[in-house]
């Protein structure tokens, strides 16, 4: 019989031009996808505070993402490229207020600067972003080839290279792909290093955690995940190669795995001092330092609204005012105060820090036509079931029937730690996420995909060696009902919602934000108007890009995200343009959520790539 392993030896070349192949497939579909798209809600204030930390060392501008993957963001740029105006009154009131001064920074920063051009600098990013996605895609295969061969390295990524939503957020201005590519590589070096500790692998993994730390918050967790990790590796029998020594009691993998964790501590605190460049100050002149204020009352108006019951959704003036009378500093903000009043860490992480924190606690979300501040536990099981293809989730339970046959027969207690530092990280965190109440889009929990890719890809190699035909006639109808679903979505992809729930007009009734509308379909708004220019049209807009940019002609409706651009139009029948996500309503006020989603009752005229609905009549009042 020819297993997926001997496959691997036989005709590694030949694997390996596949996978390549794949993921130079998966890098033009990926870009491609968005040539005609606009930035996403998120990308300008990512792509300005990634300007401005790298060009002027300045860190006011969106500290509520730590520096790493912006230096990468700007790398290569020249400063002439984008103009910046470091005189204006919203410079300086960055360090006042978060987090509206850099909204409006930024705004007129990429899109009211003359000889500014966004389009083509977010181009030039998104090259630069996606080229992070085929490295993440590559590491799935080599991690699935070492485990199982060729065919898992095979199957792996080939559901990395057509999973939709990898596809739609790779070439982003965003850290949620390179979080999943630092959290997973380091998974993958904490494998070897359990195998055997050898001084390139320890270092990886201390290098990898202080990545993980300044890449995005949420990376702190790569800490616990280590440490559980690291015990686990300790308490297991077998023994433990640790450089020249051989830890073969408890008691000394205890002692090897705490050493391990105290040089990652220490090697993941210089790294944030050296992402601020050693320095506390926000900027290179020390006499500027950012005000906690802003950011204190928000983490106190929302930690104190979890504790109402019930939550309220749409809590009034005078509610907020009391709680934040009422309200005492926990121990976190305590910690953080003490940090920054001994300069402890850099003040631009630490006020990050806290601002993510603080804004999590609560967040307005949409789910399946309700709106909660607190969030639902079952979210992102919930969401995965809507946002990954039908055949990766089939081909995924599968995977789990022959992974509990092999558990029935005891062949995986041979591989216990494999097992062990595959399951640690994705397990956790999705645990911390599901018990987080920020239920905004799949891209939060994206660290977990990969290794169900890799489980996917090392499961079909097992039923590939026991039963090579019929894995087969299995694995071939799964990836070719993959790449249908997936290709014919193209371009849409943040849209994108699989079969079994409808697709994206679905979807329009199950989740919102960055899962159907992030603003990226500015341009399409724009096209359309070329070709009906009878209409005065009357647009409800979320995401950031100012649509005078692109030359959009329209009266802002009520509830627009981008405000201050109410204009009139010659007369002429009207058409009312909406974000999916203003009809869904997560961001309106009570009558301005009444009011949009009684457009819900109608039949669009047209609907444009999946995210932008019109009407040609208003409901009645």
């Amino acid at each position: 019989m020819i297993s997926g392993r001997s496959i691997g030896h036989r005709s590694g070349i030949v694997v390996a031009a596949i996978c390549f192949t794949m993921l130079m497939g998966f890098a033009l579909i990926s870009w491609f996808s968005w040539l005609h798209k606009c930035a996403t809600f998120d990308e300008p204030l990512h792509f300005v505070g990634a300007w401005t930390q790298t060009h002027f060392a300045d860190f006011r501008c969106n500290p509520e993402d730590p520096p790493l993957w912006k230096y990468y963001v700007a790398a290569g740029t020249n400063l002439q490229d984008m103009q910046v105006d470091r005189t204006s009154y919203l410079w300086n009131m960055m360090l006042k207020t978060a987090p509206s001064p850099a909204v409006h920074f930024v705004l007129e920063t990429m899109y009211q600067t003359p000889g500014n051009d966004p389009d083509a600098l977010f181009r030039a990013a998104h090259v630069r972003m996606v080229a992070l996605g085929v490295v993440l895609g590559a590491v799935i295969a080599w991690w699935a080839w070492r485990l199982a061969g060729a065919v898992a390295a095979l199957v792996a990524c080939a559901a990395f290279c057509l999973d939709p939503n990898f596809l739609a957020h790779s070439p982003l201005v965003k850290n949620d792909v390179p979080i999943t590519l630092v959290l997973f590589v380091l998974m993958a070096f904490i494998w070897m290093l359990g195998r055997r500790a050898t001084l390139p692998r320890m270092a990886g993994v201390a290098l990898l955690v202080g990545a993980a730390i300044t890449t995005k918050f949420s990376g702190i967790l790569a800490i616990p995940m280590l440490g559980i990790a690291l015990l686990c590796r300790a308490m297991l029998p077998a023994d433990w190669q640790f450089l020249k020594w051989n830890l073969s009691s408890r008691a000394r993998r205890l002692v090897g795995a705490a050493g391990m964790f105290a040089i990652s501590i220490v090697a993941a605190y210089v790294i944030i001092w050296a992402c601020y460049d050693f320095r506390f100050g926000v900027s290179p002149n020390p006499a500027e330092r950012l005000d906690y204020r802003s950011v204190i009352t928000q983490y106190a108006q929302n930690q104190m609204l979890l504790r109402q019951d019930p939550v309220p959704a749409y809590p009034d003036d005078d509610l907020i005012e009391r709680l934040i009378g009422e309200w005492q500093p926990d121990l976190l903000v305590q910690m953080v105060g003490v940090a920054n009043q001994h300069h402890l860490l850099p003040q631009a992480w630490l006020y990050g820090f806290l601002y993510t924190y603080g804004s999590s606690l609560t967040r307005r979300s949409f789910f399946c036509g309700d709106i909660r501040i607190e969030g639902w536990w079952y979210y992102f099981p919930a969401a995965m079931a809507f946002k990954t293809p039908l055949a990766t989730l089939v081909g995924l339970a599968l995977a789990a029937v022959i992974c509990l046959s092999l558990w029935r027969r005891k062949n995986i207690e041979r591989h216990s730690w494999t097992v062990w530092a595959a399951v640690i990280g994705p397990v956790f965190y999705m645990i911390v996420a599901m018990r987080s109440h920020l239920n905004i889009g799949l891209r939060h929990i994206f660290p977990v995909y990969p290794f169900l890719f890799l489980f996917l890809g090392v499961m079909a190699a097992r039923g590939f060696n026991r039963r090579p035909k019929l894995a087969l006639w299995v694995i071939l109808p799964l990836f070719a009902g993959l790449a249908c679903e997936t290709l014919c979505a193209f371009p849409n992809y943040i849209p994108f919602f699989n079969v079994a729930v409808g697709g994206s007009r679905g979807g329009l009734a199950l989740l919102s934000d960055s899962n159907i509308d992030w603003g990226q379909d500015l341009p399409a708004l724009v096209q359309w108007q070329q070709h009906n220019q009878k209409y005065q049209l009357n647009y409800c807009q979320f995401g950031l890009p100012d649509p005078r940019y692109y030359g959009l002609r329209c009266v802002d409706m009520k509830g627009s995200q981008v405000a201050e651009m109410i204009r009139t139009l010659p007369g002429g029948p009207p058409m009312y343009a909406l974000s999916a996500v203003a009809m869904q309503g997560p961001y309106m006020d009570p009558d301005l959520l009444y009011y949009y989603r009684q457009f819900l009752k109608q039949q669009p005229v047209t609907v444009l790539n999946g995210a932008i609905y019109l009407y040609d009549r208003a409901p009645t009042q």
